[in-house]
């Protein structure tokens, strides 16, 4: 198994996904941002109206049955309205991550995204969906979290990055990160840096946290590719299993520190 054929294992390519803007109070510009979002992407988003329901919220339906449900300012707020400095700065921490459901339940829907500065807002969604596992690994504080970067020095250029591993190195973490580069920057950390200049590291986007064995938590992992490091091509999957199938690849092909 390799990283490209864990995305085309996880990605659900049989269901179709689409998100509804239910009873929108929002202003047109605003409702643009969101169909924008998911322009080239399997993922169709609309506006309605309808009775007996709330206003204002975004529903996510597969195969036309609601499966989500999340308040649109929650959207808004998380996506819409903010670019990716808001990480990269640390202006929001991991304990302030907040994921919409509507958001965290695209598991399983295949992304084709542009890196910047094409495609600013689709890459966002990796981003944003990467902040939400981080910050689930380091609310459980157990279990491992493996992490591509493609290059070590993003780390440590990012200020918010940065803040956000070091934190997580203090915890009781097995925490991995992957890149070329040089790793000694990192030797104060608890931390296993695997920096192998091979293509799955060089090429390779992953957030991967897979709780211990003995543990009911939930797990995650986002696993993307690019050729070009201008289109990524990406999933993400909710499910413990499925990350520690990931983390134990990672483990067994890239695992000597």
């Amino acid at each position: 198994m390799t990283l490209r054929e864990f995305i085309d294992e996880f990605a659900d390519d049989g269901h179709t996904a689409s998100l509804s803007i239910v009873n929108s109070d929002q202003p047109p510009m605003v409702a643009q941002m969101l169909e924008s979002l998911f322009d080239e992407q399997p993922v169709s988003v609309s506006e309605v109206s309808r009775v007996l329901s709330d206003s204002n919220v975004v529903q996510l339906r597969r195969d036309g049955s609601v499966v989500a449900e999340s308040a649109f300012s929650d959207v808004r707020d998380s996506i819409l309205a903010v670019n990716s400095d808001i990480y990269i700065t640390g202006t929001r921490p991991l304990s302030e991550v907040e994921t919409p459901e509507v958001v965290r339940n695209l598991e399983g829907t295949r992304f084709r995204v542009r890196g910047y500065p094409a495609g600013t807002k689709g890459k966002l969604l990796l981003i944003e969906i990467s902040r939400y596992i981080e910050a689930m690994a380091l609310q459980h504080g157990v279990g491992e979290l493996h992490t591509g970067f493609q290059r070590l020095s993003r780390i440590t250029d990012e200020r918010g990055t940065a803040r956000a591993y070091e934190q997580l190195s203090q915890t009781d973490l097995d925490l991995h990160v992957y890149g070329i580069g040089d790793p000694r920057p990192f030797d104060t950390w608890s931390v296993a840096v695997h920096n192998d200049d091979v293509p799955e590291i060089r090429n390779g986007w992953f957030v991967v946290f897979a709780p211990p064995p003995d543990s009911d938590a939930e797990g995650a992992a986002l696993v993307a590719i690019t050729e070009d490091d201008e289109v990524w091509d990406g999933v993400w999957v909710l499910d413990a299993d499925a990350a520690r199938q990931v983390a134990s690849y990672l483990c067994d092909e890239h695992g000597a520190a």
